[in-house]
């Protein structure tokens, strides 16, 4: 009787919950340092090491309940599904709490010369920071803002993908918030 170095007892051949777990182990050493990167460049730091922490903690549930044939390729999946959720929770308050593009909420229609000039104002950096995106991502966020376009729809018609979309969106509510407090 040989004994393995990987289980020196030889009980991973008499368990096969006691493999998986090994399995996950050494999966998780050779590519965490690699996912937390790829998580890294889509976000910060922190984020990164979290949604890596997630990713994993629910590649081992989901290890637990069935066999993997290919759990490095379920990983990847696990995490750009957290990405995508991520992004959808972060589009989603910037939806929330974006002001709308609506220039007759911001009309003076009680004749005040003051609370005409201020509206105009507020238009022109609104304007302004609209000019500042690029040209995809202006036509994209007026398209849904203004003419109040679906982003499969977006999508389809500038043949780019609805992800695309909600990446324009992002960048461009994003772009309008910044250059709106900063004025």
């Amino acid at each position: 009787m040989s004994l393995d170095a990987a289980d020196p007892i030889g009980r991973e051949a008499d368990d096969p919950a006691l493999a998986a777990r090994r399995q996950l182990e050494i999966l998780f050493r050779q590519k965490a340092p690699a996912l937390v990167r790829f998580l890294r460049r889509r976000t910060g730091q922190e984020e990164a090491q979290d949604l890596a922490q997630e990713a994993f903690l629910r590649l081992t549930r989901a290890a637990d309940s069935r066999v993997l044939q290919k759990p490095e390729a379920y990983l990847a999946r696990i995490a750009r599904n957290l990405l995508r959720d991520r992004a959808k929770s972060v589009s989603g308050y910037h939806e929330r709490t974006h002001a709308a593009l609506e220039p007759e909420l911001y009309a003076a229609n009680d004749g005040d010369p003051h609370l005409a000039l201020e509206a105009r104002q507020l238009l022109d950096r609104l304007e302004q920071a609209m000019m500042r995106l690029p040209a995809k991502t202006r036509e994209v966020y007026l398209r849904h803002r203004i003419d109040d376009q679906p982003y499969a729809e977006i999508a389809r018609d500038l043949g780019i993908g609805v992800s695309a979309v909600e990446k324009h969106m992002m960048k461009a509510i994003a772009l309008v918030d910044r250059h709106r407090k900063r004025s």
